[in-house]
């Protein structure tokens, strides 16, 4: 028979294998973007057991302000909002190649300041800030010559 500590201590050792596993396992973002927002969604309902509805609406504009809206609306493949707290409408978006050179050419004119407010994965973003980085997912850090996509670190 084992001693008690030594059972105590392989049980926490399990518990925090499979706890990693699963932060490890949760932090890759993949979605199917060949099934557009949908794919988005179906990725973040299984990691959060939210965003299981996906709303879609023709005026991006609205949703995201005029500025952003000029500068992201043509690299944005497809897009939809769902509900996924903090956030009444958090918007996933679809991405066409080329939003990081169309944020530095405004940054350049003085149209933006700073960095794009999304939470970016490979080939989608998201626009919450909050909790993205148990999603594995980057920001975007810009100067008028260069973009680099950085981890989000936890605070």
């Amino acid at each position: 028979m084992r001693h008690p500590v030594t059972r105590a201590l392989a049980a926490l050792l399990v518990v925090g294998s499979v706890a990693f596993v699963l932060l490890v396992g949760r932090a890759e973002p993949t979605p199917d973007l060949s099934r557009g927002v949908d794919g988005v969604a179906a990725w973040l309902h299984e990691l959060t057991d939210e965003c299981a509805t996906v709303e879609r609406d023709d005026d991006f504009t609205d949703f995201a302000g005029p500025v952003r809206s000029k500068v992201y609306a043509p690299f944005i493949a497809e897009w939809g909002t769902c509900a996924k707290p903090p956030y009444e409408r958090l918007g996933l978006l679809v991405l066409r190649p080329g939003l990081e050179q169309a944020w530095r050419a405004a940054l350049a004119k003085g149209e933006v300041r700073g960095d794009p407010d999304l939470a970016f994965g490979d080939g989608f973003a998201l626009t919450g800030s909050i909790g993205m980085e148990y999603l594995g997912l980057k920001r975007l850090e810009c100067t008028p010559s260069a973009c680099s996509l950085v981890e989000i670190k936890h605070h």
